[in-house]
């Protein structure tokens, strides 16, 4: 089917998506990397097009199919600061210099600092409020600011001693000596395994394990400050330019904008861009950006992502139930991640010449574990389980009541042309 520029059938043509839908399957830790947004990623294609084969920025959206650990962006500096303390190795690597002014911003930060909201995020029992701004000011409570002291006035002061204080550790830990580091994750294994297991610190256990997959990668040393999460199926992730994050392990679907730009210091063999990535992080110690699924008409959850490129749907499905996914006014894509059952694709009555309405029947698919299919622009699809069916759907961010209105509805106009099927499996990316 013909597309404008979003593949929507716009009266064009287009061979693109705006979007890039995976699924990964991660058994060992990926890297510790970091996307550009869209004038750094210009700025790197222009200057490294062997590293940066595109222009284009990459946010990204991850929903956990089973339980699935990250890291991503940084600990409260106050956190930061613990690690700190309690890890002598890191601070042999970042410099005790680095660590006072880690303390002395910390000190600066604590009455400028909001209080976290009190809806828990994975599995860890951390907070942020889900699909809030991270570390955003508006949500503190009036009490907790000095007097006088406006949100905004608050997370600015806050912002301009956490940043350097934060951007230096990070900046030191990643820059530093390879034979330093080496020698310090030493000293660090040795203390772990000569403490007894019910004396062992998470985070230590953590950092063990990595260690063991990436030995003596200065990645390691980044679960002391990066906010380590385990996603529940279903819970979602979102991931801006510029924030510093890695999976460790599980199963997900990833949805982000078309780019292949990726910017990595650590956990591994891969082209690391160290003073890059030190130079493009946000160095925001805000909870993680977590979005939460609206249930939408159909029974299906929507994931919307606060930029334009993409929304995710998905719906699990009980055997002998159904579930409508609605059209959208854009090409999709559609993944089977569990089960099998029938996809029929609704088409909507049509006048016949003489007048009268004719019923066209929609084309029905045979789906299982691992079909994959495109769906056309105006296209609603009936999803029936005959075993219980985990199913999601990737297209361009749109207004389900605004496409409803144009026509979408569960049931588009004609034409509408097969799906294209194909077999889907898992895969990891680093």
């Amino acid at each position: 089917g013909g597309g404008g520029e979003n593949g929507d059938g716009g009266g064009g043509s287009s061979t693109r998506l705006p979007f890039l839908f995976k699924v990964l399957s991660v058994r060992t830790a990926l890297s510790i990397q970091a996307h550009p947004n869209k004038t750094l990623a210009a700025k790197l294609h222009r200057e490294k097009p062997q590293h940066y084969k595109d222009d284009n920025h990459k946010p990204e959206m991850t929903i956990a199919v089973t339980p699935f650990e990250a890291l991503c962006s940084f600990q409260k500096i106050n956190s930061v600061l613990e690690n700190c303390r309690a890890c002598p190795e890191l601070v042999a690597v970042v410099g005790r210099e680095a660590v006072a002014a880690l303390s002395a911003a910390a000190e600066k930060a604590a009455p400028l600092t909001p209080a976290w909201p009190t809806a828990r995020w994975g599995r860890r029992g951390a907070t942020a409020r889900a699909g809030a701004e991270r570390n955003s000011a508006k949500h503190a409570a009036p009490h907790s600011l000095p007097e006088g002291v406006s949100a905004a006035e608050a997370a600015a002061r806050r912002e301009a001693v956490v940043v350097p204080a934060l951007k230096r550790v990070f900046t030191r830990l990643m820059t530093a000596e390879q034979a330093l580091v080496k020698a310090q994750l030493d000293a660090l294994m040795t203390r772990i395994e000569s403490t007894s297991p019910m004396l062992r610190l998470p985070v230590d256990e953590l950092a063990a394990r990595i260690h063991e997959q990436y030995p003596h990668d200065v990645g390691v040393f980044c679960v002391y400050l990066l906010n380590y999460l385990v996603l529940e199926p279903g819970e979602a992730l979102f991931l801006n330019a510029n924030e510093p994050h890695a999976y460790l392990f599980g199963d997900c679907i990833e949805c982000m904008a078309e780019s292949d730009n990726v910017v990595r210091a650590g956990l591994t063999p891969k082209f690391k861009d160290v003073d890059v990535l030190c130079e493009m992080l946000t160095y925001d110690d805000g909870p993680p950006y977590m979005v939460p699924p609206l249930l939408i008409d159909g029974g299906a959850e929507r994931y919307i992502a606060p930029v334009p490129e993409f929304l995710v749907d998905r719906a699990m499905v009980e055997a002998g139930g159904a579930v409508l996914l609605p059209a959208s006014p854009f090409v999709s894509i559609v993944v089977v991640v569990e089960g099998r059952g029938k996809l029929e694709e609704l088409v909507r009555q049509q006048p016949q010449l003489g007048g009268g309405a004719n019923s066209v029947d929609g084309l029905v698919h045979a789906v299982r574990q691992g079909s994959v299919f495109m769906a056309c622009a105006g296209t609603a699809l009936q999803v029936r389980a005959e075993e219980r069916l985990l199913i999601f759907r990737a297209t361009a961010k749109h207004d389900l009541a605004e496409a409803e209105a144009a026509g979408g509805g569960g049931a588009p106009s004609l034409p509408t042309t097969t799906a294209a099927s194909a077999s889907a499996s898992a895969s990891a990316s680093a």
